[in-house]
Order: C-alpha cells, then sequence, then structure tokens
C-alpha cells in the first residue's frame, strides 16, 4: 500500500487495530462483553449502542487515523517514539483511542456531490 500511495500523491500510515472492535465509537466503553458471542453484532454494554461490529472497527480505524493526522498536523511529525516502556507506550494509546468519539451529527449529514 506504501508505494500505491506515493504513487498517487497519498500518504498511507498504519493505524493500532488492537480492541477496534471491541471498543464503543459512541462512548468509549471498552470491553470483550461488547461483542455477544464473539459474533457479528456490537452491542455497547454501557450505552446500548448496536452496529455490525466490522462498521464498529472500521469506525474506530477512522477515528484513530484522524487522531494520528491531527497530531502530525500540530507537531510535524508522523510518529514520536516515546521515552517509556512498550507497555507504558501502549497504554497511553489504547487511554488515548477511549477518548475518541464518532459523532452521529457529521456522520449522518448528506454527503456533497452525491444526490439521492
Amino acid at each position: 500500500m506504501d508505494y500505491k500511495a506515493v504513487l498517487s500523491g497519498s500518504l498511507c500510515m498504519k493505524v493500532d487495530a488492537d480492541y477496534t472492535s471491541q471498543a464503543c465509537p459512541r462512548c468509549g466503553f471498552t470491553s470483550p462483553d461488547n461483542r455477544p458471542e464473539n459474533g457479528l453484532l456490537f452491542v455497547c454494554q454501557c450505552c446500548q449502542y448496536m452496529l455490525h461490529a466490522d462498521l464498529v472497527g472500521a469506525r474506530n480505524i477512522s477515528l484513530r487515523a484522524l487522531a494520528i493526522r491531527q497530531d502530525w498536523m500540530a507537531t510535524g511529525q508522523l510518529s514520536v517514539a516515546p521515552d517509556v516502556t512498550d507497555h507504558d507506550a501502549f497504554a497511553a494509546r489504547l487511554s488515548r483511542y477511549a477518548e475518541l468519539r464518532w459523532s452521529p451529527v457529521i456522520s449522518s449529514s448528506p454527503s456533497r456531490g452525491f444526490s439521492d
């Protein structure tokens, strides 16, 4: 994907996929219980948000990519190597991801350039 992104003038970045189908994009609650019987239905045990688990994972990956891009725009660096252990860095990333929220107001607005 990296070389295809360069050919099209785009940027390809890695995003942690950890717990993306177990984390609620609405309230941030993360639990394996959000995926009853590891099925395809996601049901948040905190706010009762329901959606297909693959769509939940895709939304969380999108939110994480936007957070990485926001950091990059603010700092000018795509990634920063933290001065902490791998476990601490992982915990810090998961904590930051738990703060990300999917806004139904923004996601339900009509797309520009498409007609019904």
